[in-house]
């Protein structure tokens, strides 16, 4: 089975001739088509085509690709469209940042959702695409070693725009911290971090600002306030919303998982688009950081969290040094140059269809892509209707 390939960055400015890649995602607007895709240099961007399954018509994209993408859980959800797309002979690629093989031995943090990611079944599934974006070595490697596909291509986030600096806190304003992680991480953020920042709010005053997570869930304190965001699925919107608070600190309290060594160090760079420096538990893949972190790691208890915090309160020299060694993390370890090489070799390998196939493909592929959506659209009227 072929190493991981670490594709460079392209040379050359793309021609039209070469087509575009559709890209099939559950929502265009949320943190895996942002970071993965949204930071690639405009040329290559414009050869995109992010749809919606379920939601959109994928008829007329998938009859005139290139390639096309399946997105993460959709290699099982997403209906007909990875068969379809076979029987069209569009070329296929599979992307993944999480190892859903590992989830489903954890449903009491992941959900009931993730049964049918076995090694035999995901190897079935790939049998036929042309490769797997894969978002972190460890991914990779995990990959190789069970053979789920021969061609593995690193694929990791890229960092988005700086888009507060990094400030002193002003006379008079509370030390701000702020949570922007999903579901698994409130428990910890709630037994855990909040009990670091109502000893904190003993001395100083500080704010939390939660999204996603109502201020019921935090028992009042003193001199502690919470403001509770709403969730938000645009990610790159809830980030900039964000940004506005003047944030000191982005807490990532993080459970013990098996997916935990799969997962990239992405928390970074939210927390030096929005001028803050991130605090998080000392956990794969954190704990490889090494001597000189671009974040304060500590243990998963109060104690630990409290002085990482209060050394970010009191030491504005601490705090700015580990943002500016995030600032270096992020343009090293981001860049998106694997990104751009790998969807300009895409589009240099498969060139797109000409207007007779892309008319076949149309007449080939209506009844499943339209029965997708009609099915979706039941469903989503269903849970609509469920109290």
């Amino acid at each position: 089975m072929s190493g991981v390939i670490r594709a460079a960055a392209p040379l050359a400015r793309m021609p039209d001739r070469r087509g575009y890649i559709l890209i099939v995602t559950k929502s265009r607007d949320d943190a895996f088509t942002a970071l993965f895709f949204g930071g690639l240099p405009p040329d290559l961007r414009q050869r995109l085509r992010i749809l919606e399954f379920g939601r959109e018509s994928l008829r007329d994209a998938l009859a005139g690709a290139a390639a096309v993408i399946v997105m993460r859980h959709g290699l099982f959800s997403f209906g007909s469209l990875s068969g379809c797309a076979g029987l069209l002979r569009v070329p296929r690629y599979y992307f993944l940042d999480d190892n859903l093989l590992l989830l489903h031995q954890e449903p009491e943090v992941y959900g009931p959702y993730w049964d049918r990611y076995t090694d035999d079944n995901v190897r079935r599934a790939l049998a036929g695409y042309q490769g797997v974006l894969l978002a972190s070595e460890a991914l990779a490697a995990y990959f190789r070693e069970r053979r789920l596909h021969e061609r593995l291509i690193l694929f990791p986030p890229i960092a988005v725009p700086v888009l507060r600096p990094r400030e002193r806190r002003r006379p008079g304003d509370p030390f701000r911290v702020a949570f922007f992680g999903g579901e698994h991480r409130r428990d910890l953020l709630v037994e855990i971090v909040h009990p670091a920042l109502r000893r904190l709010a003993e001395v100083r005053p500080v704010e939390l600002v939660a999204a996603g997570i109502g201020a019921e869930r935090f028992p009042p304190a003193p001199r502690l306030t919470v403001a509770s965001v709403p969730y938000d699925t645009s990610y790159q919107r809830a980030l900039a919303a964000l940004a506005l608070r003047r944030i000191d600190a982005l807490v990532h309290p993080t459970p013990p998982s098996r997916n935990n060594p799969y997962k990239n160090a992405n928390v970074v760079i939210n927390a030096r688009a929005i001028g803050a420096v991130a605090v998080l538990s000392h956990v794969p893949p954190y704990d490889a950081f090494g001597a000189s972190p671009p974040a304060l790691v500590c243990e998963n208890d109060a104690g630990a969290w409290y002085e990482a915090l209060r050394t970010l309160e009191a030491e504005s020299a601490a705090g700015d040094a580990i943002f500016a060694r995030a600032v270096r993390y992020c343009e090293t370890a981001f860049s998106g140059a694997s990104n751009a090489g790998a969807i300009a070799g895409m589009l240099d390998a498969h060139a797109p269809p000409g207007r007779l196939a892309a008319a076949a493909r149309r007449i080939v592929s209506a009844l499943p892509l339209g029965a997708d959506r009609l099915n979706q659209a039941a469903r989503r009227a269903v849970r609509s209707r469920l109290p």
